[in-house]
């Protein structure tokens, strides 16, 4: 196992959990530095060496990587038009929605496609997206039950940090993405214990993912819900088993069918905490947003209002036209790609979107191509597929810019899938 490895992985639970609110010195002139930051820096400085050294691989299969360049100048263009800091501190930075956003995770997929390219690093970055889930899942029953004096790291019990809402929310300081973590620490999870031969390890690791079920739930929020169905849908119908599928997955289903069947008045409640669904204010919210940024956008279709611009932008010119609400949240785009649309217009979402459709022909490729045995096989492409499409029903209902750890997890996936499929392609074209 190469040291680049548990480097990138001591990151990635970095960018969850040990980010500015845990620890951060602030050095007058410059930027806050942070644990997760620095182990960024080490991230950068490896790949420096890897481009010095003439070992990225930059000749051949750079299809993604060209287009994500593409993308990375037009945002640029874009906040050379338009500016690189927020007009007031409360609204979105763009430097760093661009950052967060796209920069890092695009970075971070070309050292994904190079360093995590054999069969042990690849075990060992899913396996602590699992083990990462799992803690998300404990933290989530004691956020939940109140239990707080277990709750670490402490600034997750700050109510006064971010957006609160008496729900599970995590390190991420919303329930959305903590979701969303939970849902793609779920998906490794049944490839790890897939994986594993029969035993005691296997029978420990499985009870652990039972851990995730009710942990869906304390995050009291409707798109996990969805993603959840969806998940189990895709691992249903794409992950291949020896067994008939249908003996693991009858306790589960089980156990969420009585959870319905007994909660059946609650969960068609209006009250959140008891995990009512009907709440119409969201809703009422969403509509608006939407009605709000087709106006936008037919204004300026091409190039967009400017990035991070929309909440600026809808102030000064839209507030008459659109109904508006009076929290902070609901001035901010719950839809990325309706939200790219507006502010980076037909360009910059078509650059985008012939990303992801590049990443999923890959990846269904990967499908016929891959051995049907083994961690590096056709189930890891599947697993890969439930991460992306997790991800991108989270997008449909959040702006995914402000959280590092949701941004990066699947273009990390997408690096090592088109690792993957060069290699293999190389293979074909050597054999032929």
């Amino acid at each position: 196992l190469r040291l680049s490895t548990p480097l990138f992985a001591t990151w990635l639970v970095a960018s969850a959990v040990w980010g500015p609110y845990f620890l951060a010195i602030r050095v007058p002139g410059l930027f806050d530095i942070t644990i997760e930051r620095i182990l960024f820096g080490c991230v950068l400085f490896i790949l420096a060496i890897g481009l010095c050294t003439g070992q990225l691989m930059l000749r051949t299969n750079i299809t993604l990587e060209v287009f994500m360049l593409f993308f990375v100048c037009v945002c640029l263009a874009s906040m050379t038009l338009h500016g690189f800091t927020p007009e007031l501190p409360e609204f979105p930075s763009p430097w760093n929605i661009f950052i967060t956003g796209y920069l890092f995770p695009f970075i971070v997929f070309v050292f994904a496609k190079q360093y995590l390219a054999r069969e042990p690093d690849i075990t060992m970055v899913v396996r602590v997206l699992f083990f990462l889930g799992c803690y998300l899942a404990i933290t989530a029953f004691f956020e939940f039950a109140n239990m707080r004096q277990f709750v670490v790291p402490r600034y997750i019990n700050d109510p006064n940090i971010w957006l609160h809402y008496e729900r599970a929310r995590g390190p991420f300081l919303n329930a959305a993405f903590n979701g969303t973590a939970l849902l793609i620490g779920c998906a490794c999870g049944v490839h790890v214990v897939h994986m594993y031969k029969p035993g005691i390890i296997k029978v420990c690791f499985g009870l652990l993912l039972f851990l995730f079920l009710p942990a869906f739930f304390f995050t009291q929020t409707r798109s996990v819900y969805l993603g959840a169905v969806i998940l189990a849908i895709l691992l249903f119908f794409l992950y291949k088993t020896r067994y008939p599928k249908w003996k693991a997955w009858a306790l589960p289903i089980t156990l969420a069918l009585v959870f319905i069947m007994a909660n059946a008045p609650r969960l068609a409640s209006e009250e959140r905490r008891s995990g009512g669904v009907l709440q119409t204010i969201e809703v009422e919210q969403r509509l608006g947003l939407i009605k709000r940024s087709t106006l936008m956008f037919f204004d300026r279709p091409f190039l967009g209002v400017g990035l991070a611009q929309f909440i600026p932008a809808s102030l000064k010119e839209y507030q008459g036209k659109v109904a508006f609400f009076a929290s902070f949240e609901a001035l901010t785009q719950h839809n990325h790609i309706l939200g790219m649309m507006v502010e980076l217009g037909l360009i910059g979402t078509l650059l985008y979107l012939i990303i992801i459709i590049i990443i999923f022909k890959r990846l269904f490729h990967l499908l016929r191509i891959l051995p049907a045995e083994g961690f590096v096989g056709r189930n890891l492409a599947a697993t890969i597929i439930c991460v992306w499409v997790v991800y991108l029903n989270n997008n449909f209902f959040v702006e995914p810019s402000y959280c590092l750890f949701v941004n990066v997890v699947p273009f990390m996936f997408a690096g090592i899938a088109d690792g993957l499929y060069t290699r293999f392609a190389q293979m074909c074209v050597q054999s032929a």
